[in-house]
């Protein structure tokens, strides 16, 4: 297995405190009253979501809300993630352990789900995803919902309106987005959305406090949803040139290809550790080293 190096995100950074998290939560839950004092913080450190720890974690009264921000591709196995983590979330909960094993009633917070999304690929404005259609048949008695809220920059989306920290996140992301798409590379178009960000006073201290933090952050986020793209674009395309081939080994054929493709790219820019590109192409450490030394791409 690859050697991981996790970190935090932006979001993660931006949002894990009580102000901001009572003004996301209660644009969410408008028929509630959310107060900073009522929150405690009991993130995860050690179960992570993604290559970046991405997500946040609290209590509220007798409620727990885990939140994670997700961009690009929405994951239909959000459910089964969400599952890992609040099996570790609850036990976490319980002062005595053996307390389940009695027969006395134990009685656990209650758990919400929350995926905010940021891409093109969500129209609406929020959609479920349920555990249950990963079964591979109907009737299971176990359930989880999860509930992917699309925080896409938009000027009249309704989230946005009602939480202006989400706004000014989901505006950052959005300039950022915009000056990739009009040709600049990753590094310049990140110094200019901090750089607008903070003339327009748009997370301004968060950004004039942590300004080369949320450099390096988005630029590693950033670099890993490209390639992730990249590399599926180029399996597909492999494997539907092995298979027209005739090969019945052409799926097979078209990952490895693509994998190594993916790797040396990555290895050209330089932009990741080899670390952070065994986690990105799901191969190994090792692996990764041995492409970099025979294609004179070490580094």
């Amino acid at each position: 297995m690859a050697n991981r190096q996790y970190k935090d995100s932006v979001f993660r950074m931006f949002f894990n405190n009580r102000k901001e998290l009572a003004k996301l939560y209660q644009a969410i839950r408008p028929d509630k009253t959310i107060r900073p004092e009522d929150i405690t913080i009991n993130t995860l450190e050690d179960v992570i979501l993604d290559q970046q720890k991405n997500d946040v974690s609290f209590a509220w009264k007798d409620q727990s809300i885990v939140l994670t921000e997700h961009q690009s591709t929405i994951n239909p196995n959000m459910p089964a993630r969400m599952l890992i983590y609040a099996s570790r979330l609850l036990l976490g909960t319980l002062a005595d352990k053996k307390a389940l094993y009695r027969k006395k009633l134990v009685y656990l917070p209650t758990i919400h789900f929350y995926e905010l999304y940021i891409g093109d690929e969500m129209k609406e404005d929020e959609r479920l995803l349920r555990l249950s259609d990963s079964y591979r048949e109907t009737g299971a008695d176990l359930e989880l919902t999860c509930h992917v809220i699309n925080i896409t920059y938009k000027e009249n989306r309704r989230i946005l309106q009602k939480c202006q920290p989400l706004r000014e996140y989901s505006c950052f992301i959005h300039q950022i987005s915009q000056n990739r798409k009009s040709g600049m590379n990753l590094d310049t178009a990140i110094r200019k959305a901090i750089a607008y960000c903070i003339q327009h006073k748009i997370m301004q201290s968060f950004l004039e406090n942590c300004r080369e933090e949320v450099l390096q952050m988005m630029t590693l986020q950033w670099n890993a949803e490209e390639a992730k793209k990249v590399q599926e674009e180029e399996r597909q395309e492999d494997i539907q040139e092995a298979e027209n081939r005739g090969e019945a080994k052409g799926k097979a054929e078209g990952i490895a290809a693509t994998t190594l493709k993916v790797v040396r790219n990555l290895l050209k820019k330089k932009l990741l550790s080899y670390e952070e590109i065994a986690d990105t192409t799901d191969t190994t450490l090792d692996e990764v080293i041995r492409i970099a030394k025979e294609s004179h791409l070490s580094y």
